[in-house]
């Protein structure tokens, strides 16, 4: 039996504060003096893997994915439990063990912990980390086991844990009932059990989810179920007759997850409101569909499975398969394990460069970026389609600049390959020019349908107009000093505006008037956002302050401090739970929304970021800074994932788009330039007037860019 759960932060927004220094210095004023992969769908349940030679070569041999074989565990354990914690591995108790270690990543040593009280039995248990926000000791950590059956007696324990290689004496650990499993009690004391007696745990996984972390999701083989940590309510319990279950959290924040069974996979979404769950298909590989108790890992948008009991043969299995969570597609490896595993577990190191493959007694790892090759596979069957398809030699030529990276590596077959839609090269042709504002456009939005333009210029004018026809529908006067961000809201009724003169204006569109002014009391305000609810603003200014205000109340309810210089870039996440802020400081700020916390700091530009976004589905940042570089930020890991170069001066503005595998930027460099974002490279170069602000039209089929001489230029695809 094997479950999965695995979490991934795995959000979306625009800015365009390029108001860093003082109008005379702009970086978008240096003249003045003063293809992507489609998503894949309807995939079936086929797959291949490519025969391997009879003979290899030295070369092919030397290019093999290695597997280093580490130290063996001290004891047998089947079907183990492994939590990461800083640079240790917890492995918590077997099928017929109880015992539990902690694995020095470092050191290739084990140091025994303890033993589950000796009237627990493992025949099917969970283990997940418990997020406690009180906890300020980041070198404790607080496991949640449970498990049992109506036939094995069920447990519910937890173990609050400090590094057994850590210097604290034993007694004060004992004292603390530190590094031993204990009942999970409520808040008067009474031991809580997960569960109803007719569960049957064995196999089951379990992840933390909920807006506050405190919903446990469980899949055994008959349901899935929902359990409040806060109350200890079982919130939900959806009866679905899986006998082999693999479960992902995919997003925390909006609880959407994936299942697969056999030849049935789905898309489950949560919603914590009102207590319901919705499902959606998903493709299943033929050869995966045998196969359960694997290891298995989750890498930003893949999924990669480890061996496993071959259901229909009984034996173990060596095969590697990868799942391609956006674009749908199983990949099947033609290399394999060392040895046949089952009864593993798939873990990744502290900082996500190593993963570690657990079996009964065997423990190996393989660096993850060997394996991140999704993307590079496609390209060499993309190649002879589109030379099928007489697609031009130029466009070709893009694709055989990669070969030399996918020659390092030999690889498997894409399942139902002759089912992908192929739109790797993706072109963009000037399609108008739009003329009206008379200073530089320092911001620019499509509207939800894509029929609408609002612009906002330094000539102290907000214009909408209409993209069918290229006219000039409204224009808004009011601020008395040059606007630096618009927005529309999400209903499209109204839109949002800061400028130099210290105020946030909000006009509605039918009227043509203003409806409110909010004024701060700072002199300039560089950007403005609406929150997806429509019920809050974020701003920021060159005071390095962020304000939150409520619309309703038409006050400010929050302020948050923390960037050391001007803030020129400010935007809610995907479910308002999250504000990121880029600043001159060089940094980008992650903030809680609801407390003004700093969650996070990214770092790793030269110069000041001027603007930093979401990506679509919330898992990484994309940010863009005057040290003319573009960069990926994993937030789940909060290190930088990539670095795209090309630009030769400072970029002002990046956009996703909605599909999350494209990106484009502006620069001072008088380009647009459109991006891969797997391989970093640019697909498609834009000539353009020196541009300090764009966009992108949510069905990702037009880009808007305004020019400091007044234009707007829109191209369609």
């Amino acid at each position: 039996m094997c479950h999965f759960f695995v979490s991934l932060n795995k959000k979306r927004s625009r800015k365009t504060p390029f108001l860093f220094f003082k109008r005379a210095t702009f970086p978008f004023q240096k003249k003045v003096k003063l293809k992507k992969l489609s998503n894949i769908n309807n995939m079936g349940n086929r797959t291949t893997t490519q025969k391997p030679p009879e003979r290899e070569t030295e070369q092919s041999q030397h290019l093999i994915i290695p597997f280093q074989t580490l130290k063996e565990l001290p004891v047998s354990l089947s079907q183990s439990q492994c939590v990461p914690h800083k640079h240790e591995l917890i492995i918590c108790g077997g099928q017929s063990k109880r015992d539990c270690y902690s694995y020095d990543t470092l050191k290739n040593e084990y140091k025994f912990i303890c033993e589950y009280p000796s009237d627990v039995k493992l025949w099917g248990h969970c283990v997940v980390k418990l997020i406690d926000k009180n906890n300020k000791d980041s070198n404790q950590i607080t496991l949640l086991s449970f498990g049992g059956s109506e036939y094995i007696q069920r447990h519910t324990l937890v173990m609050k844990y400090v590094s057994v290689w850590s210097n604290i004496s034993n007694k004060l650990k004992k004292s603390n009932n530190y590094n031993r499993w204990v009942p999970f009690t409520d808040n008067h004391n009474h031991p809580i059990i997960i569960g109803k007696d007719q569960d049957n745990y064995a196999g089951a996984r379990a992840v933390i989810g909920g807006r506050n972390n405190h919903l446990l999701f469980i899949t055994n083989q008959e349901n899935i179920s929902v359990f409040n940590l806060n109350n200890f309510n079982l919130l939900n319990m959806i009866n679905y007759q899986l006998v082999i279950l693999l479960i992902i959290l995919t997003n925390k924040q909006s609880n959407q997850m994936l299942l697969f069974c056999q030849n049935t996979g789905l898309s489950i979404e949560y919603d914590e409101d009102n207590n319901t769950f919705k499902f959606h298909q998903l493709p299943v590989c033929k050869d995966i569909a045998p196969l359960y108790r694997y290891a298995y890992v989750c890498i930003n948008d893949t999924i990669l499975f480890f061996g496993g009991w071959n259901n229909n043969t009984f034996v173990s299995s060596k095969s590697v398969h990868q799942y391609l969570i956006r674009k749908k597609i199983w990949i099947t490896f033609e290399y394999t394990l060392p040895i046949p595993l089952h009864n593993c577990s798939g873990i990744l190191n502290e900082d996500n460069t190593y993963i570690h493959i657990i079996g009964e007694s065997d423990h190996m790892k393989t660096k993850t970026s060997e394996w991140n090759i999704s993307n590079l596979v496609i390209f060499i069957f993309f190649f002879f389609i589109m030379k099928s398809t007489n697609i031009p030699k130029d466009k070709i030529k893009l694709i055989i600049q990669h070969w030399n990276r996918i020659l390092k590596i030999k690889l498997g077959w894409i399942n139902d390959f002759n089912k992908i839609v192929i739109k790797y090269v993706r072109d963009f042709e000037l399609l108008m020019l739009l003329k009206g504002h008379y200073d530089i456009v320092s911001s620019i939005r499509f509207s939800a349908d894509g029929h609408k333009i609002v612009s906002a210029s330094f000539d102290k004018t907000i214009r909408i107009w209409n993209i069918e026809s290229g006219k000039q529908l409204q224009i808004f006067y009011g601020h008395t000093a040059v606007i630096y961000s618009v927005r529309f809201s999400t209903d499209g009724n109204s839109i949002i505006s800061c400028a130099g003169d210290g105020t946030i204006r909000l006009w509605h569109i039918n009227t043509n008037t203003e409806i409110m002014t909010f004024k701060s009391d700072f002199n300039e305000i560089c950007d403005v956002n609406f929150s997806q609810n429509g019920k809050y603003i974020v701003s920021c200014s060159r005071d390095n302050i962020i304000q939150l205000w409520d619309i309703k109340s038409r006050k400010e309810i929050k302020q948050l401090l923390g960037h050391t210089n001007e803030v020129w870039s400010i935007e809610f996440s995907p479910y308002d739970e999250m504000i990121l802020s880029a600043s001159k400081d060089t940094t980008i700020n992650l903030w809680d929304m609801q407390s003004g916390e700093k969650l996070k700091q990214f770092q790793g530009h030269s110069a000041g970021v001027i603007h930093a976004k979401f990506s679509p589905d919330g898992h990484f940042i994309a940010s863009c800074s005057v040290d003319n570089t573009i960069r990926i930020w994993n937030i789940q890991t909060g290190k930088e994932w990539k670095i795209f170069k090309g630009h030769t001066d400072a970029v002002y503005d990046i956009k996703y788009f909605p599909d999350g595998q494209t990106i484009v930027s502006c620069s001072r460099d008088k380009t647009i330039r459109l991006w891969n974002v797997e391989l970093g490279t640019s697909i498609q170069i834009l000539k353009q007037n020196n541009c300090p602000c764009l966009d992108v039209s949510q069905k990702g089929n037009k880009i808007a860019a305004g020019s400091i001489k007044g234009e707007i230029r829109i191209w369609r695809h």
